[in-house]
């Protein structure tokens, strides 16, 4: 008489469980059930990709538009700064 491996006999249970897993409505429909939160999770997550995609978009258009809209400053050189502080000193009272 052949003896079984432990393994074969593992596999065989497994295939007989995996059997009649299969034939029971109840765990028939768990299984639908899975699958189904599995693919809305899948459209979720596409959903969520595809809005990080448009907000990244969206803010290379804003740093593009505060770019252009911000003012050069002139600077001042010189004379004209030092006169600008001695007018704002004088302008200070004094406590």
């Amino acid at each position: 008489m052949e003896r079984k491996s432990v393994i074969s006999q593992l596999a065989s249970v497994g295939e007989e469980a995996i059997g009649k897993l299969a034939q029971n409505p109840a765990a028939r429909t768990a299984l639908q059930g899975a699958i189904q939160l599995k693919d809305r999770g899948e459209r979720f997550v596409h959903g969520l990709e595809s809005v990080d995609e448009r907000l990244a978009a969206i803010e290379k258009r804003l740093d593009a538009l505060e770019k252009a809209a911000k003012p050069k400053r002139a600077t001042r050189t010189g004379a004209a700064a030092s006169k600008t502080r001695a007018a704002a000193s004088k302008a200070k009272p004094s406590t």
